[in-house]
């Protein structure tokens, strides 16, 4: 899919009873939920590129998340 047409498609479209930035509130739930999605690499791609430091991105929260964009952040800064 083009784009970000993938989140349409992506099981968390239109989950408002799952708060995605509140890892206190539904963690599991959401975690299940993302291990199952066909779409994990399309999301956490979005928080690297967009540098997104909280909540769930492609399964990843936390100091995995972050690990993640950093590393890619230095990546970036090798490139350029």
């Amino acid at each position: 899919m083009a784009g970000t047409d993938w989140y349409k498609a992506a099981p968390c479209a239109g989950r408002d009873d799952l708060d995605w930035f509140d890892l206190d509130c539904g963690l599991q739930q959401t975690l299940t939920i993302c291990h199952s999605c066909d779409y994990q690499d399309n999301c956490l791609a979005i928080a690297v590129r967009y540098r997104y430091y909280e909540g769930v991105w492609g399964g990843l929260y936390g100091k995995q998340l972050i690990a993640m964009v950093d590393q890619h952040r230095g990546h970036d800064a090798e490139q350029n």
